[in-house]
């Protein structure tokens, strides 16, 4: 098949979304498919690992305390075209548009109108909010836009999660229930190095915590849990990777007295993310919306066989389930002293830490590679294909 990817998010952006996007091409691409990409350009210049990746000229709004990823591209006219034009001379057999809520989707729907091929969507972001009132107007504006905008058009709906096919009914209603299926991610890159890496569960006395620092993925309840572990053991530190949208996390931990031993690291390379995970007695990660996942850093932890806490349902992935104490530590309240009863073995007990490392690098390996989701995602590219 002749595959034309369209997405607004892209390396050298470091987004979950981003390095699906790649990765995932990457794999269709080795299953013998013709690949190409459409995304944003931007101002840093990278490898595109073998890879036909054009670029559309947008327009960077200011809004780095917000989506520090936002661009505009539908507002230049000749971006409809382009993507049409892209369309027709790979002679595409579909497009696959990933997320729906970026205004790349309208060039994307534009072009699959033109050609008369499949339109096929793959979400993996809720847009929700931790204030009722915002939270409903996301709702709305989804509805809104993405209800009759994008989804009408598209042959499927591609949830990667169960959460997101949650999401999705939730806010667009039962139309989509007959288009949805859930096809699953895989780790970032090549999964080898991460197989290769031989985790030392002797003690650190270090806990991490990944991804943007938002409303959504705020960290203040893991570090007003920290606070009570570091008042039993005052060598323990916490370190926490990624772009910081919203600092009262920051504020929460000098207020505590615990400011010194928690280390906001910022945005980082992808390199770099991966050395502070496998340095860590433990990985932390929850979401505090009303859908959880399960991101990108979490399936590279368990892959790298660092314990984790995390607050996904076992049940996410719609195909193999996950045994909480075995594959991961499951954490499903925000009350600090239970955060803390979860970590808390596991920094104390290093079989522990083996048990549940390995059998978290174990459950990835089995069902979170992109040679199975590339071959997912083919049948059901093929099956838009056959159903017209």
């Amino acid at each position: 098949m002749n595959i034309l990817v369209i997405g607004g998010m892209y390396p050298p952006m470091r987004t979950g979304t981003a390095f699906y996007t790649q990765n995932l091409s990457l794999a269709l691409q080795a299953r013998g498919h013709r690949v190409t990409v459409i995304s944003l350009e931007v101002d840093e210049t990278i490898e595109d690992l073998g890879l036909d990746v054009r670029r559309l000229p947008a327009i960077r709004l200011p809004m780095k305390n917000f989506f520090k990823h936002f661009r505009i591209c539908s507002l230049y006219p000749g971006n409809w075209f382009r993507v049409r034009s892209i369309a027709d001379e790979i002679d595409a057999d579909a497009v696959l548009l990933v997320n729906h809520y970026l205004d790349i989707a309208f060039p994307a729907v534009f072009a699959a109108r033109r050609k008369r091929i499949p339109l096929l969507c793959s979400v993996g972001t809720q847009l929700q909010s931790l204030n009722p009132k915002r939270d409903r107007i996301l709702n709305f504006l989804d509805r809104l836009i993405c209800g009759r905008l994008v989804f009408p058009f598209c042959s499927r709906v591609i949830a990667w999660d169960t959460q997101i096919r949650k999401y999705l009914f939730d806010v667009q209603g039962e139309k989509l229930a007959d288009k949805t299926v859930v096809v699953n991610y895989g780790v970032s890159g090549d999964p080898s190095r991460l197989l290769a890496a031989s985790h030392d569960y002797r003690t650190k006395g270090i806990i991490v915590g990944v991804g943007a620092v938002s409303e959504q993925r705020s960290f203040v309840p893991l570090v007003r849990a920290f606070a009570l572990l570091h008042a039993e053991l005052p060598g323990l530190r916490l370190r926490i990777v990624g772009h910081i949208y919203y600092d009262e996390a920051i504020k929460v931990a000098h207020a505590l007295g615990v400011g010194n031993a928690v280390t906001f690291l910022g945005e980082l390379p992808h390199e770099q993310v991966v050395m502070e995970m496998s340095g860590a007695d433990v990985f932390y990660s929850s979401l505090t919306g009303k859908y959880t996942a399960m991101g990108t850093a979490t399936v590279e932890a368990m892959l790298l066989a660092v314990p984790t806490v995390a607050n996904t349902p076992l049940d996410l992935l719609g195909t193999g389930t996950m045994e909480n104490g075995r594959h991961l530590v499951q954490s499903l309240d925000f009350e600090p002293a239970h955060i803390a009863a979860c970590i808390r073995p596991l920094l104390l007990d290093e079989a522990l830490r083996r048990t549940v490392g390995q059998g978290g690098r174990d459950f990835v390996s089995r069902h979170l590679n992109w040679q199975i989701v590339a071959k997912d995602m083919e049948r059901v590219l093929q099956e838009s294909l056959e159903n017209g």
